[in-house]
């Protein structure tokens, strides 16, 4: 249910959705057509400005490490959500967006800086009502793709049961704690001891996860990845005023990661 009820909520508050409100009472509502319709105008300059958009990434991802700075790490956990489960066949991961976050593992497990590379979570179809993958397993795939990349299997690990951030925290924090003598790893109790575990994933994403990671007893660090703020000294031009359905695109995307973060903290999976 809290799946369900996660998702859906995103849709509720979705740019598009504020502007066609506002659009329709304006068509509707006689007495309130010309407010109506200022606010949907509003609304639909401020979802399609790019710079606009751009600042919001700004604020909200958590900046790049350069890689001289990266500590060493016994575990590097890449959580999925890096390709498109929707495309058959299904014999190969199709990579997204996201897969930068697997690159960037593999980067710094040929650097040295991690020992393990841990893929988390589901990456198939997932069905909204029940919250089950319709195809399970899926995941193991991952590990075909780091082996064709050199990555020997025995420095593989995979978690495929996990649906959400919280569950992904949760599960791994089950796993590394299940394995911590095979993976050389130091538990205080319930507690994980800082400087043996990084999250890899996206930037924009990387915020709710240390929270989740956190709140699951393990100390870790982050590594962010796949950005999509571009720095604003390179963004501010005459084409960054004009209106694109990638700004709006990309508010969707940042509205529906900050929901997450606030339903998870009200609900105290942070």
């Amino acid at each position: 249910m809290f799946f369900f009820l996660s998702k859906t909520l995103f849709y509720f508050l979705m740019p598009i959705t504020w502007v066609t409100f506002f659009l329709l009472i304006a068509v509707f509502i006689k007495k309130w057509r010309i407010k109506s319709l200022r606010i949907g105008v509003v609304l639909f300059l401020l979802f399609t400005n790019p710079f606009f958009a751009n600042e919001m990434y700004l604020l909200w991802e958590i900046p790049p490490t350069p890689i001289k700075e990266v500590r060493n790490y016994e575990v590097g956990i890449v959580l999925t959500g890096m390709s498109n489960a929707g495309k058959e066949p299904k014999d190969r991961i199709y990579a997204g967006s996201g897969i930068d976050r697997l690159l960037q593992a593999v980067r710094l497990y040929k650097e040295g800086k991690i020992k393990k590379i841990m893929i988390v979570g589901m990456s198939e179809e997932i069905d909204w009502i029940s919250g089950k993958e319709k195809l399970p397993k899926r995941t193991y795939k991952y590990k075909d793709m780091l082996k064709s990349m050199c990555i020997k299997e025995e420095d593989i690990l995979i978690e495929p049961k996990s649906k959400n951030t919280y569950e992904n925290a949760q599960f791994s924090a089950q796993f590394l704690q299940k394995n911590k003598d095979k993976l050389n790893l130091t538990f205080t109790s319930d507690s994980i001891h800082q400087g043996q575990i990084l999250v890899i994933t996206s930037a924009f994403h990387l915020r709710r996860s240390l929270g989740c990671f956190e709140q699951a007893g393990l100390q870790v660090d982050g590594f962010s990845t796949d950005f999509i703020a571009t720095e604003r000294k390179n963004m501010f031009t005459i084409l960054s005023l004009i209106p694109t359905e990638d700004a709006m695109a990309k508010w969707g995307k940042i509205i529906h990661e900050i929901i997450g973060y606030v339903v998870y903290d009200l609900t105290g999976k942070l």
